[in-house]
């Protein structure tokens, strides 16, 4: 079976929210780097690994990142003051593996490929893949486009990504470099990409 993917220079600017007090060098030194680490079987990886990034969706009047959709989810569903908030642009390196989710399909290939142990009997269904596996097979990050978002939230049957919540990047190895850092937008001031 093939996994969907898609190329480095096709996938849309990434961006990763952050305050004053976080310090850029975690995410820039490949050293530092968080590996992926699993949570037995669950939708998402283990909190504080790997890195997050959401889609460049606003820019400032000099083309710098000033939104994203994860400041938008924030504001939207979450009804946060996002205002100041830092974005740092992540760039993927040339050669990055990285696998795509743009339908449920993606998501079941994916999950075959690489199944998660599941741990918690009462729920042995439900499958989700197995991040670490991911990794140290090579992929470097798994994008989930708004389509595949959708379309992995509620299905029918089969492995779900329910509280993925938005178009967002997973980085599951330091495959990326760390562009510049710039101040959020008011959302009324952010330039619409």
């Amino acid at each position: 079976m093939s996994l969907a993917t898609i190329t480095a220079v096709s996938l849309p600017p990434q961006v990763y929210a952050h305050n004053t007090t976080h310090d850029v060098a975690l995410a820039a030194d490949s050293a530092r780097f968080r590996p992926i680490a699993s949570t037995h079987g669950w939708v998402k990886p283990k909190p504080g690994t790997g890195l997050w990034t959401a889609t460049v969706t606003g820019r400032d009047g000099s083309g710098q990142p000033a939104d994203s959709g994860w400041l938008e989810y924030r504001r939207d569903e979450m009804c946060s003051d996002t205002t100041g908030t830092l974005l740092t642009e992540i760039l993927p390196t040339r050669d990055a593996r990285i696998l795509l989710v743009d339908s449920h399909q993606h998501l079941i290939d994916l999950v075959a490929a690489f199944p998660a142990p599941y741990e918690w009997g009462y729920r042995t269904e439900q499958k989700y893949p197995d991040w670490p596996a991911l990794a140290a097979a090579g992929w470097d990050a798994v994008y989930l486009t708004d389509r595949g978002q959708w379309a992995t939230r509620f299905p029918d049957s089969g492995p779900d990504l329910y509280g993925w919540d938005l178009e967002s990047v997973l980085w599951l190895r330091h495959s990326y470099t760390v562009g510049t850092t710039t101040i959020s937008a008011p959302a009324r001031e952010a330039v619409t990409t």
